[in-house]
């Protein structure tokens, strides 16, 4: 199990609140590092803190036993300790003793009837988690609101704003997903997410599509609590991830009053479907 015991603050100590409560973060998030990281026993070290307009990233670099190389994140974190944006920038890669090279052959032949299974039951795993030929996704369950409130840095100043995104019109609200997009195999893809990245199937039989979260927010004076999304970060434009990486956020959607969600199907850059 995680812990803070498992952290080496090094040179950071003036900063063990901040550092202690986003580490808190990133334990409780564990699966955000893939199937193959989440289980593992990480020890933790601060390697850097960045600091501008009262926002705060910090870079953790996160170590296996058995892997050559630690994995490296970062949280961004304001000055009310409110979490902003959590990223998984590299992740460990794994020794290879001498006797693993004999092993070789009898891996593939193993995988040849392992992988199948797997794939085949993956239902039974996680339905949330699903792959295509590159990509993996992780979801969140579907919600739905009238409108959404959330803070976030202004792209141009790095300032906390606080946003909303409301409904359409009062025959409609708001469908959002999280989702948790990881390149597991290729060396570099450019994710163009937009209303064509994607097809939601409702429960009303019809298909709709992902709108512009960025374009849509707009600033308010003060949050409504009742419409806080607290770890709310609009999925959209393009994206490139390197082999290793993942992005996470949430896709938004205008529905009618009183449809939900069947069906996610991920169509960009790689084909992924997830049933609700």
């Amino acid at each position: 199990m995680n812990d803070l015991k498992n952290l080496n603050y090094g040179k950071f100590q003036d900063s063990k609140e901040i550092i202690d409560i986003s580490l808190e973060f990133i334990i409780s998030n564990k699966y955000e590092y893939g199937p193959d990281f989440e289980e593992k026993e990480k020890h933790y070290e601060v390697k850097k803190i960045d600091t501008s307009n009262d926002i705060s990233r910090i870079y953790f670099d996160f170590k296996i036993q058995g892997f050559a190389n630690p994995g490296e994140e970062y949280i961004e974190i304001d000055s009310e300790n409110n979490i902003l944006t959590r990223r998984v920038t590299k992740f460990p890669k794994l020794n290879k003793p001498r006797f693993l090279i004999a092993m070789t052959i009898f891996s593939v032949l193993f995988a040849v009837v392992s992988i199948p299974w797997f794939f085949l039951n993956s239902e039974e795993l996680d339905p949330l988690y699903k792959s295509g030929k590159v990509l993996w996704i992780k979801s969140g369950e579907p919600n739905y609101e009238s409108k959404i409130n959330y803070d976030g840095p202004d792209a141009f100043s790095g300032e906390l704003i606080n946003w909303e995104i409301d409904s359409t019109d009062k025959g409609s609200y708001l469908g959002f997903i999280k989702l948790q997009i990881i390149n597991e195999t290729a060396n570099t893809i450019t994710l163009n997410i937009d209303s064509n990245s994607a097809e939601l199937l409702a429960s009303n039989g019809k298909t709709y599509f992902p709108t512009d979260s960025v374009a849509r927010a707009y600033e308010i004076s003060k949050i409504q609590n009742n419409y806080k999304v607290n770890d709310f970060i609009p999925l959209w434009g393009d994206i490139t991830l390197v082999e290793g990486t993942e992005v996470i956020g949430y896709l938004l959607v205008d529905l009618p009053k009183d449809v939900t969600i069947s069906r996610l199907r991920w169509i960009a850059s790689d084909t992924v479907t997830i049933n609700y």
